[in-house]
């Protein structure tokens, strides 16, 4: 301002919020590499991915257990229980 008593007001709260915005939701590089989310990748990021995605394929596969099913069986009638109702006391 070329006069001394006008100033000027700066909304600067609306671009920090962007830009904390943008950081909160920038998902990390494992995250990248196990989601195949390689849009805004660096160099750096790209390099610390392949080392992620090359400790995951050095683990060993662990094989899950043989699944046995075993049919269950039909009995002719369904057991029937019998319910006996109680009265309850006065003072409830």
């Amino acid at each position: 301002p070329h006069e001394k008593d006008m100033c000027f007001k700066l909304d600067a709260t609306e671009e920090a919020i962007l830009d904390v915005r943008k950081q909160a939701h920038r998902p990390s590089s494992l995250e990248q590499a196990l989601t195949d989310a390689f849009e805004a990748l660096d160099p750096e990021k790209e390099e610390e991915i392949e080392d992620f995605l090359k400790q995951l394929d050095a683990f060993k596969e662990i094989p899950q257990p043989e699944v046995e099913i075993e049919e269950l069986k039909e009995d002719g009638k369904p057991v029937e229980v019998k319910l006996e109702l109680k009265t309850l006391p006065s003072h409830l």
